[in-house]
């Protein structure tokens, strides 16, 4: 290969890589103000669900939801994962993009669809990314559980 060819493919390798470096900071900033916003959103409306549901139901009300807004959440975080190593030309399809991003988020790591060298190494840096924001959900979660353990909302 020629020093130009070669130049050529480091650029991209850094671009490819910088900008995965991007990505993981959006989706970052995306899951903590989601998760702000959400405990947000139960702190003004507890009372409001309580006087409308009664006690019990409410804290269940409230637990199913910030279930269902962390599941949404990891799910889009996957697909924009997924577009981007498609978008890239890294994945034949959309599907093999969303599907290489969740089985690498979530660490399952099946191996059945892989990255070429040199982009094999974004699985690790999407991995870290997704198990830092499944422990901050497990956080919040196990926040708004307590809270409503607490308040005797179950």
């Amino acid at each position: 290969m020629s020093n130009r060819a070669e130049g050529t493919g480091r650029r991209r390798v850094r671009r490819v890589f910088g900008f995965a470096v991007l990505v993981a900071c959006v989706l970052f900033f995306f899951h903590t103000s989601l998760l702000f916003e959400s405990a947000a959103l139960v702190l003004r409306n507890v009372d409001p669900l309580i006087e409308h549901l009664g006690a019990g139901r409410a804290g269940k009300v409230i637990i199913f939801g910030c279930f269902a807004m962390l599941f949404a959440a990891h799910l889009a975080e996957a697909a924009v994962w997924g577009l981007y190593v498609w978008g890239q030309g890294l994945t034949r399809t959309y599907a093999d993009g969303i599907y290489f991003t969740a089985v690498t988020v979530t660490a399952l790591g099946y191996g059945d669809v892989v990255l070429l060298p040199p982009w094999r190494m974004l699985g690790p840096l999407i991995a870290i990314a997704g198990l830092l924001k499944f422990g901050c959900s497990t956080a919040f979660l196990f926040v708004v559980i307590q809270a409503i353990w607490t308040r005797h909302l179950v």
